[in-house]
């Protein structure tokens, strides 16, 4: 899946700080209606911020009852009432990023929360900034009462603004410096840095004195003793609690894998079911033709499409098999969502099909799917854009043409009866096609067995 840069209004390739665009899914209707965010962890993740907190953020500026669980049982779940378009969502998540991910000093993401009695406050690891986090809105008063967990820019016992590991300070600096040279970002001036500079010799200097003085006096081996005696405490601790941090990411990575393989098996066994028509259950498939679901994701892949200028079929691949398997429909509405996608307009010719075949032949071949399953999207775009219905047979003559689709697949389809959307206007409009595929295959015939005649009598 593509990523986007945190937060979207930084227009930069290279940019190092990114998190994957929201995907959500309209449900119900009427008073019922409700909109489903199915990657907040995700995108919660990539911010380092729980996904409540993105979630009560949008239900505050949208006015409108939300809710998060992520549990064994049913997985992770993020509903707003109300039906949302998810670009709505993706600009209120830009404002949440402004407010509670971005330095307020140099506008990278790497600040660190921490409640401080009854304050959000907060620490940037690049640049050493420290302050409160706006503390007007509404969304201030459900972090005071579910504080984060502590991050490394702040300490738990103290609140005071604890050092950044090398490793992170050192990302930290050379982003700062890429955005300076670049033009880019909101550095400080070169008298700030200078001032920066002074105080902080000034500071080593007096330090340095005082040590000095008290090894003088004899007071210092002692100390020194203590000193470094809890510095390795502090290590010791650190290492430790760093330690359970990542058994327990891994252990969550584990089971969000397990889930994901178990999704999958019980979608692919769900397939295996499915009969000829290419009829689903409403149990086995999510996402179905003509919902508003569907209507939202064709949407929001035409706008990823029209960004990226001459489309691949492993860039269009990578790009919607996540959103099969999040929003969880088969590979029948996959041909629709792709078609919908090369022929925006709802115009489709022979000459764009021979045109992208290199597309349409990725998404038949990857996964092995049948005739019957990859038609059924052909037939559903011409249900669903009635102006292509004319040069259909010329499309299917296209596909027969490039070796996509087989005389024998193509006659055995429409030669069927179906109820499925757009296969009796398709078999219509296609039956002098179909005729065409016969008469060449008497044709071939006659002409083999007259040939073999001539040899005899010679």
């Amino acid at each position: 899946m593509a990523m986007l840069n945190i937060p979207t209004s930084v227009d930069d390739p290279a940019y190092r700080y990114k998190m994957p665009r929201i995907v959500s899914k309209k449900e119900g209707r009427g008073n019922g209606s409700k909109t489903g965010i199915m990657n907040m962890g995700d995108v919660a993740g990539a911010l380092k911020r729980k996904p409540e907190y993105c979630a009560k953020f949008f239900g505050y500026e949208l006015g409108a009852q939300t809710s998060y669980s992520n549990n064994k049982d049913t997985g992770e779940r993020t509903v707003i009432n109300g039906h949302h378009e998810t670009k709505v969502f993706q600009d209120l998540l830009d404002k949440f990023i402004e407010k509670y991910v971005l330095c307020q000093n140099c506008n990278l993401p790497e600040i660190d929360m921490v409640v401080k009695k009854d304050r959000i406050m907060a620490g940037c690891k690049a640049c050493g900034w420290s302050g409160e986090l706006d503390p007007a809105h509404k969304l201030a008063n459900y972090i005071v009462s579910h504080p984060p967990d502590t991050g490394i820019g702040f300490d738990a016992d103290t609140g005071k603004k604890a050092k950044a590991s090398r490793e992170e300070r050192q990302k930290a600096r050379e982003e700062r410096k890429r955005l300076e040279a670049e033009g880019g970002g909101d550095a400080a001036s070169d008298e700030e840095k200078k001032a920066k500079k002074d105080k902080k010799d000034k500071k080593e200097k007096k330090e340095k004195k005082a040590k000095k003085e008290k090894k003088d006096d004899g007071e210092d081996d002692d100390e020194d003793d203590e000193d470094e005696e809890g510095e390795k405490k502090e290590k010791k601790e650190k290492k430790a609690k760093k330690d359970k941090k990542d058994k327990k990411d891994k252990k969550d990575k584990k089971d969000k894998k397990e889930k994901k393989e178990k999704k999958k098996k019980a979608k692919d066994d769900s397939d295996d079911d499915d009969d000829e028509d290419g009829d689903k259950s409403d149990d086995d498939q999510t996402t179905k033709y003509g919902d508003d679901a569907c209507k939202s994701l064709i949407a929001d892949m035409v706008a990823w499409s029209e960004k990226q200028g001459k489309l691949t079929p492993s860039a269009l691949f990578d790009e919607l098999r996540p959103m099969q398997v999040t929003l969880r429909f088969d590979n029948s509405l996959r041909m629709f969502v792709v078609l919908s996608i090369l022929f925006k307009d709802g115009d489709m010719k022979a000459k764009g099909v021979t045109d992208n075949k290199a597309i349409i032949k990725h998404f038949v071949t990857n996964g092995n799917v049948e005739f019957p399953d990859w038609i059924w999207g052909f037939d559903a775009f011409l249900d669903a854009n009635p102006q292509s219905l004319k040069g259909y047979p010329m499309v299917l003559k296209a596909l027969y043409d490039e070796d996509i689709a087989d005389e024998s697949g193509i006659l055995k389809h429409y030669k069927a009866e179906k109820s499925t959307p757009g296969f009796e206007a398709a078999a219509k409009v296609a039956a002098p096609f179909l005729k065409w595929l016969e008469t060449a295959d008497d044709s071939d015939e006659e002409s083999g067995s007259g040939s073999g005649s001539g040899s005899d009598s010679d």
